[in-house]
């Protein structure tokens, strides 16, 4: 679903590029966004066909004008033009996808059978970037039903190191 707002996105990310402001506006839109989920009423309103869009300007201008930059400010104008301001946090995490693929960063997704200390967080971290040669930044889930061990998932590869995953390889041999 994301990639109908990479447009969007990506339009954001080359000005925040050219100008020096990623990090700015990957804030501002994460801010904004956090908004956009608390407040589903203001959200609804913003996409109601029969709210004119000269109002809905209005209330953008109001809300956010001394909070945001003017090109951020404008490029909210221009979702509201386009009717796609109520769609903000699906272009938020459009746009975090731009971010990380142009400062080569990867979301690798852990799942472990208990929950992991500070330290040996770090040190799956560090030993996955220098085995990836990126910059990782880690997705950890908790699942208990792994029994033991972990399961580290990037985009080319996946490491299954969980005794429930053994345990079904023992399945299938007894069974094959």
């Amino acid at each position: 679903m994301v990639e109908t707002w990479t447009p969007y996105a990506q339009a954001i990310f080359e000005i925040a590029r050219d100008t020096g402001k990623e990090e700015k506006y990957m804030s501002d839109l994460e801010s904004l966004s956090s908004i956009w989920q608390q407040e589903k009423d203001f959200v609804l309103a913003l996409s109601h066909p029969k709210i004119a869009k000269a109002t809905k300007k209005t209330w953008l201008l109001n809300l956010f004008e001394d909070r945001l930059d003017a090109t951020m400010m404008q490029t909210l104008l221009v979702f509201n033009e386009h009717d796609v301001i109520a769609n903000l946090p699906q272009i938020y995490q459009a746009y975090l996808m731009c971010y990380r693929d142009a400062h080569d960063i990867e979301i690798i997704k852990v799942e472990s059978a208990f929950e992991l200390d500070a330290k040996q967080k770090s040190s799956l971290k560090q030993m996955l970037e220098t085995k990836l040669n990126k910059t990782v930044e880690l997705d950890i889930a908790i699942k208990p039903e792994l029994i033991a061990g972990m399961k580290v998932c990037t985009r080319d590869m996946v490491l299954d190191n969980t005794v429930l995953s053994r345990l079904e390889a023992i399945k299938e041999k007894i069974s094959g």
